[in-house]
């Protein structure tokens, strides 16, 4: 999600000279813990909120069916209780994600299942006493398949689901115990990977690839209307993996990854809460042959962007190499000195950043170091401020796509995959 103007008066209070990093003190991450047992499981999600609450969401083999599952407790303690199984199928599920409201209410879940010839998208809601009724089928007709699934936490305290199907990419809203009427998003299908933001306002802004001429568009909606036409953030060269998001005080920002053929250089433009989109700038250059581009606003009114500095100049997949964060100004220029997350000598991919809901972030990724793969992770607080970088998993992870992370009230939770068993730490 993105930044704009608004962010100068808490982004100015940080000073505009290079901060050195320097260690952050707080809480420690637990010893990692399983979340499952029996069968195999894998593509776990997390969610968190202010009163504590916790839930992890993972799919599962078992007895050679697939199972969509979710497992709840607080992030001051750890999980409990069994596991809550949503649906059971003959056939592949693929892509749950799970999230908890800011007003203790139900938490939410979606999953695909593989049915009629299709993947379609399936969701529920879960309520204090662990029911969940019969989940809502949100695609359950036409011969498209449904993909990423993704829950999106408006500034405006709404929450949505979004999705792409072939050609087409749709919305619903949250509302308490059900997913309301879906809504269209002017991205045209899964290669475009839209993403989504909405503001202080309720207006909706996504962003978007054109796949066939490689650049990143931008279209905003206010709150009940449509969308307007959209307009091109990107420059000349070919551009990919946008991300999205709004400050606390209602700007957006966008960021996206971008080449002329000498490697990926990080870009980014900033859209005034009320106005529209200003030209993008430069935020690192061509010599970062930057990948996996994450975008972050914080309660402390900051913005980080996070990326892999890589040694590749080609390729669409994601490259290995070190993590780098930049704090970004009200403009979407950098501000401080550019922090290398990763320890040396490991190469990493796949960063995930979290906001603890109390103006500090969290990052994590995945390391590679001496044939062995962990999870490693690292606090942030406000000005540049980090923390050591922690080793979360005991022993090699199986090379997976970024690991699960979440924060609220000061504490996060992290899952992953680890010998075919859910595992999950929890800082505090």
């Amino acid at each position: 999600m993105r930044r704009s103007l608004a962010l100068t008066a808490a982004v100015a209070a940080l000073g505009s000279a290079a901060l050195a990093p320097a260690a952050a003190s707080a809480g420690s991450w637990t010893a990692p813990r399983a979340a499952t047992g029996a069968g195999r499981s894998f593509l776990p999600s997390v969610t968190a909120d202010l009163r504590g609450r916790l839930a992890v969401g993972f799919l599962r083999t078992l007895d050679g069916r697939s199972r969509a599952e979710v497992r709840t407790g607080h992030t001051g303690d750890f999980l409990r209780g069994d596991s809550i199984v949503l649906d059971r199928s003959a056939h592949s599920m693929s892509d749950i994600t799970v999230a908890l409201p800011s007003d203790g209410g139900r938490l939410a879940v979606a999953w695909r299942r593989f049915e009629s010839r299709a993947h379609r998208l399936r969701a529920a809601t879960i309520d204090a006493r662990r029911a969940f009724g019969t989940p809502q089928p949100l695609t359950a007709t036409g011969p498209e398949s449904a993909y990423e699934p993704e829950f999106v936490a408006g500034t405006d305290g709404s929450r949505r689901l979004v999705w792409s199907r072939r050609t087409t990419s749709r919305g619903r809203p949250v509302l308490g115990s059900v997913f309301g009427a879906p809504f269209a998003l002017p991205a045209p299908g899964v290669g475009s990977t839209p993403q989504v933001a909405v503001d202080l306002d309720s207006t909706t802004v996504v962003v978007w690839v054109d796949v066939a001429a490689g650049r990143v568009l931008a279209a905003q909606a206010p709150a009940g209307g449509a969308f307007g036409t959209p307009v091109v953030l990107s420059g000349p060269g070919r551009a990919r993996d946008p991300q999205v998001t709004v400050s606390e005080a209602g700007a957006a920002l966008a960021a996206w990854v971008e080449t002329t053929g000498a490697g990926n250089a990080v870009r980014a433009a900033v859209r005034p809460r009320g106005g529209t989109f200003a030209p993008s700038i430069e935020v690192a250059d061509a010599t970062q042959r930057a990948f996996s581009p994450r975008l972050l606003s914080t309660s402390a009114g900051e913005v980080l962007l996070a990326w892999v500095n890589a040694t590749t100049t080609t390729g669409f997949g994601g490259g290995r190499g070190i993590v780098r964060l930049q704090r970004l100004r009200a403009t979407g220029a950098p501000v401080g000195a550019r922090i290398g997350l990763s320890p040396d000598g490991v190469r990493s991919r796949e960063p995930v950043l979290a906001h603890d809901g109390v103006g500090s972030a969290f990052a994590s990724w995945l390391a590679f170091r001496g044939g062995r793969t962990t999870v490693q992770a690292r606090r942030l607080a406000p000005g540049g401020i980090t923390g050591p970088a922690r080793t979360l998993s005991r022993g090699t992870v199986e090379d997976q796509s970024a690991p699960a992370l979440a924060g609220a009230a000061g504490r996060a939770v992290a899952a992953w995959v680890q010998g075919g068993d859910v595992r999950y730490a929890i800082y505090r």
